[in-house]
């Protein structure tokens, strides 16, 4: 191959033409280069250039790569390989080196910006116009090595996703599990098993660290059972504007709650003071997001369903007496003492799920049945005594009627929550006065939807 190339990816077609023959004929250029990067080899990384002008801008270049394929829950090879197509020349790095530049994040394309950064000397460089460089460069692609990353908060998404992928009966407690509350799953991230020569075991004792992506680390399916979303932190602080008009129109002399029955983490109350926190009453359906939500506002707010973790509150993944849908909860005498006194006002405050369970994913997994399961609930059962036709197929819409069913009946009451715009447009769901709000985008929720949300 002493053959002057004009373009870099005639050389790198003809590079590999030459050496995947003696690596793994199985193999097509199309498999190693599906990381838009110049390919991924066994544990390789390969960038190529015409020539090399300078080693540590593509050596930066390299990591930046890299540190893309941590973020997507993708293996980290081991050895970086530069190589000069006009000089037959490659360069040997091992990965580990930059483990800490890996572990960062980058804006902007990979070959852009990467003057002035400092690595150290190449491990080592073939000329692979030599027979004996040529065998030895292709030991190197033969090795199928990676470097272990520590899992973040800018990782986790991208390594539960692969997670689910490789074990797609798995559920969220294999992945996240700790040592902390009463059950006692150790999950992947702390022992790993699957990616153990992937990744380190996490050292958190509790996932409060993960504790705004909570909603995209559920396996696939909770995701479609549960139809919960994040709330973004500047919607929060929005909402909670409206929070406190409503605590404006509590008539003097009451007292008043604030009801959240989908709190998730404590999204929407990040935003409430502490003084506004003494009269939360929160709960969450699953049960990771429940320690979250105990361990971050626990001790700040007037009450958590159920107040504390017992050895009967796990149940699969979820929380028993947090289901807001049951007949339990509307009857929970922590919350029912609260509807019953005439002088406390009664402001619900939530970004409630909402979910249609006969999506193409339930489907194909066969747990389109089991994850309807919301449809023979309390709540939904008594809802379609008063309202007829689709309305009664969304999950949102069996919280936001249950609302004004179960909770709000002064007119001093005030209900503050998020929700599509179809649900109050066309739906016609109910009949009450709109006081204020705002639109939001739903993309901002943790979805790839571009889709307005009313929050009034």
């Amino acid at each position: 191959m002493s053959e002057k190339y004009t373009s870099e990816k005639d050389g790198q077609l003809d590079f590999y033409n030459q050496f995947l023959p003696r690596i793994n004929p199985n193999l097509t250029v199309e498999d190693i280069i599906a990381n838009n990067n110049d390919g991924v080899l066994n544990g390789n990384l390969i960038e190529f250039k015409l020539s090399v002008k300078d080693l540590n801008e593509v050596l930066f270049q390299c990591i930046k790569y890299l540190s893309a394929l941590r973020i997507k829950g993708t293996p980290v090879p081991a050895n970086i390989v530069i190589v000069d197509l006009n000089s037959t020349k490659s360069y040997l790095y091992k990965s580990e080196n930059y483990l800490e530049f890996i572990e960062k994040i980058y804006n902007g394309g990979a070959s852009k910006n990467n003057s002035g950064f400092i690595g150290g000397e190449p491990e080592q460089i073939f000329d692979y116009s030599k027979s004996i460089e040529t065998e030895n460069l292709i030991a190197f692609l033969k090795e199928n090595d990676f470097t272990k990353i520590h899992i973040d908060e800018n990782c986790i998404v991208g390594w539960a996703s692969a997670f689910y992928k490789v074990k797609p009966t798995a559920r969220k407690e294999d992945f996240l599990g700790d040592e902390k509350g009463k059950h006692k799953t150790i999950g992947e991230i702390r022992n790993p098993t699957v990616f153990k020569d992937y990744i380190y075991a996490y050292e958190g004792e509790t996932n409060v660290k993960f504790n705004y992506l909570m909603d995209k680390l559920n396996d696939t399916i909770l995701k479609k059972n549960l139809g919960a979303f994040y709330t973004h932190p500047l919607y929060a602080q929005k909402a909670a504007e409206l929070v406190r008009k409503a605590i404006d129109r509590v008539p003097e002399g009451n007292d008043y709650i604030i009801l959240d029955r989908c709190a998730g983490t404590g999204n929407l109350e990040s935003a409430l003071t502490d003084e506004e926190l003494k009269h939360c009453i929160v709960s969450t359906i699953e049960y990771y997001e429940y320690k979250v939500l105990q361990e971050l506002i626990g001790s700040k707010v007037k009450a958590i369903i159920p107040p504390t973790e017992t050895k009967e509150t796990f149940n699969a993944g979820l929380v028993n007496g947090a289901d807001a849908l049951s007949k339990e909860y509307v009857e929970n005498e922590v919350i029912k003492q609260y509807i019953d006194n005439p002088k406390c006002t009664i402001i619900l405050f939530e970004n409630p799920p909402y979910a249609e369970t006969t999506s193409i994913e339930h489907q194909k997994s066969g747990k389109g049945k089991e994850s309807s399961a919301w449809k023979q609930s309390y709540v939904v059962t008594e809802m379609k005594k008063e309202v007829k036709g689709t309305v009664s197929n969304d999950l949102g819409n069996a919280f936001i009627w249950s609302a004004f069913k179960f909770y709000l009946r002064q007119d001093t009451d005030s209900y503050i929550v998020f929700s599509p715009v179809k649900y109050w447009k066309a739906q016609h769901l109910i009949n009450k006065k709109f006081l204020d709000g705002y639109a939001f985008n739903r993309r901002h929720f943790h979805t790839n939807i571009d889709a307005c949300i009313m929050e009034q």
